[in-house]
């Protein structure tokens, strides 16, 4: 079963969700293979640079004599984080714009991600306005609570908050 993330337009789903897109949580092959490229077919330009950038250092550092096979890895481990952490990557891109994620639905395909979603929106139309949403508050951060962990700003390279 594979994960999708279920992400809504800026300006809110349009009349037949035409916008609204399924993001599978799940690698990426061709970002393993060409993380560069990856990344510049989903417009992630920032990342495309740094990839970029990393992968000629690698390069140059490849041609002194020994690092030849420490070159080979770091260039592995580029395209390894950029092919499993690529799609949230992506999402956090698109929440940044101003997407909205709705839902996260396991679902063996596409097809039945999206009738899963569409079939729980048709149920829930008229009681999505009579429900009130909690206003949720953040608690104040203590000074030492920060650690790589439940550090807001998010420095820890995989995000470990109530993710898998």
């Amino acid at each position: 079963m594979t994960s999708y993330l279920v992400l809504e337009a800026p300006n809110g789903p349009d009349r037949d969700h035409k916008t609204t897109r399924f993001i599978a949580d799940r690698f990426v092959w061709l970002a393993l293979i060409a993380p560069w490229l990856w990344l510049t077919i989903n417009r992630l330009w920032l990342a495309t640079a740094l990839v970029v950038i990393a992968t000629l250092l690698v390069g140059q550092i490849s041609m002194l004599a020994g690092f030849e096979p420490a070159g080979i890895l770091c260039g592995f481990a580029i395209g390894l984080i950029t092919a499993l952490e690529g799609r949230d990557f992506l999402v956090r891109h698109l929440i940044r714009k101003g997407w909205k994620l709705t839902s996260i639905i396991s679902a063996p395909d596409l097809s039945s991600a999206e009738d899963i979603y569409f079939s729980s929106l048709s149920e829930n139309a008229g009681t999505a306005e009579q429900l009130s949403q909690p206003v949720w508050t953040p608690s104040p951060q203590k000074s030492g609570d920060k650690n790589f962990v439940n550090d807001p700003a998010g420095s820890f390279l995989f995000d470990l908050n109530g993710r898998r």
